[in-house]
């Protein structure tokens, strides 16, 4: 599976469990690709650091469009780390520096293969 932003083409790791979607990114070292947390409905989606070790990109997405992105989120190890907001059906989290490095921007269209969703 795999999304497809400004003819890059990203292979995905899909998490739909909630037990997939709370561990996220935590404890991992690396990401090839991106991460998709893929939601039921439309609606304000809220991100951390938590326990996270790399830098990452979030970006929050509906209707095939990138909404907002919350660009090089850096690890938190604190009690109380920074969110991270935006409205989507669809958040895909990148390696930090990902988006700038391809000309990735708020607005661009989002084409998914293969999605079970």
């Amino acid at each position: 599976m795999k999304a497809i932003i400004n003819n890059q083409q990203i292979p995905l790791e899909i998490m739909v469990t909630p037990n997939a979607k709370s561990l996220g990114m935590m404890g991992r070292d690396s990401l090839d690709g991106g991460m998709l947390f893929p939601f039921k409905e439309i609606g304000e989606k809220s991100f951390w650091m938590k326990d996270c070790i790399i830098p990452l990109d979030i970006l929050f997405i509906s209707d095939n469009k990138i909404n907002s992105i919350s660009k090089d989120c850096q690890p938190c190890y604190q009690t109380t780390c920074p969110n991270y907001t935006g409205i989507g059906d669809v958040v895909l989290e990148l390696p930090g520096g990902f988006c700038n490095k391809n000309n990735i921007e708020s607005g661009d269209e989002v084409s998914f293969s293969e999605l079970p969703f």
